[in-house]
């Protein structure tokens, strides 16, 4: 597929992912004989790609049969859950990068096809499962302790936007305003977003449950996601419970083998990786392992938005 020119067309453009995707798509020898900006509410806004300017087309008024490529990005799950099929169905290879479209996750191994629909897991799954898959090479799993520590880019600009206005409002005194989240975020920490299912989980946390268990390991997996007042990055604290003895150097040993990852030994502050050590990288970075006994104890940070659109570059590669 990726051997001739591809028609493109990509929903939530101008999200923070969608800006993302473009940049590493444009930074391809990958050609593109055209491109089609979409959005659900066309505001009369542009979009660069490849030192051009287009203007963004609404979704409802686009013809599904033009593109050869359909890539959904941005936090608007109900778009992709509403057009992703008739997108496939008109003859596209679709990628979902949203988490919208009610069909199974990608496998890892997935490939590009007409009429087909790949979803991409969430952020907070791509950073976790090629360190768990390295894991799970060296002894089985019995249980899984995950706290994520995600910036506010997870849930797109306005988001990013509501940060820096309520971080320069507190330096100036000034009112806060509150708009996309249930508090405020500048200086403060949420330990959940979105509604809470009878289990006390949110809908995001079932859902990277949920995928974990599909394609690595369906072991008991305790989650909690948190929002941090940080503009892009994530950072996971993981600790994971094997069935068996199982000896440090292992573990290591698995790590650096383990392909996407990159496991960080150093001493003093070299060692102390931040999710702004790894933007614009595309790796997850491992760091401060600690084992004992039938446990061991990591920290993970991932660019989050670049991850998913080296996904969406992998895939091309596999068509190639």
């Amino acid at each position: 597929m990726a051997v001739k020119p591809l028609s493109l067309a990509v929903v939530g453009a101008n999200s923070t992912s969608g800006e993302t995707l473009l940049e590493v798509l444009g930074a391809t020898s990958q050609s593109f004989s055209t491109f089609y900006p979409l959005t659900v509410a066309d505001e009369g806004e542009m979009v660069e790609f490849r030192g051009q300017d287009f203007p963004i087309m609404g979704v409802e008024e686009f013809n599904w049969e033009v593109p050869d490529l359909v890539v959904f990005c941005g936090e608007d799950t109900a778009c992709a859950a509403r057009f992703a099929k008739i997108a496939a169905d008109a003859g596209a290879a679709v990628v979902d990068l949203s988490g919208g479209a009610d069909v199974p996750l990608a496998e890892a191994d997935a490939r590009l096809k007409r009429g087909g629909v790949a979803r991409m897991p969430h952020e907070v799954t791509t950073v976790l499962l090629p360190v768990l898959k390295a894991l799970a090479k060296a002894a089985p799993f019995s249980g899984l302790t995950v706290t994520a520590m995600l910036s506010v880019s997870q849930d797109g600009k306005r988001a990013i936007d509501e940060l820096s206005e309520q971080t320069r409002a507190l330096f100036a005194q000034s009112e806060v305003q509150i708009e996309h989240y249930a508090k405020r975020m500048a200086f403060n920490l949420h330990p959940s977003i979105g509604a809470i299912d009878e289990f006390g989980a949110s809908v995001e946390e079932a859902r990277i449950i949920a995928e974990v268990a599909s394609v690595c390991v369906d072991v008991p997996m305790s989650l909690t996601c948190t929002r941090v007042p940080m503009f892009f990055g994530h950072g996971i604290s993981l600790n994971v419970r094997f069935a068996d003895d199982v000896t440090l150097n292992t573990l290591k040993a698995a790590l650096t083998d383990a392909e996407g990852v990159y496991l960080l030994e150093a001493q003093g502050a070299a060692g102390l990786v931040t999710p702004q050590d790894v933007i614009g990288g595309d790796k997850v970075w491992v760091s401060r392992v600690r084992s004992s006994g039938q446990g061991v104890s990591l920290w993970l940070t991932g660019d989050n938005t670049r991850l998913g659109a080296m996904a969406v570059l992998r895939l091309l590669g596999a068509a190639a």
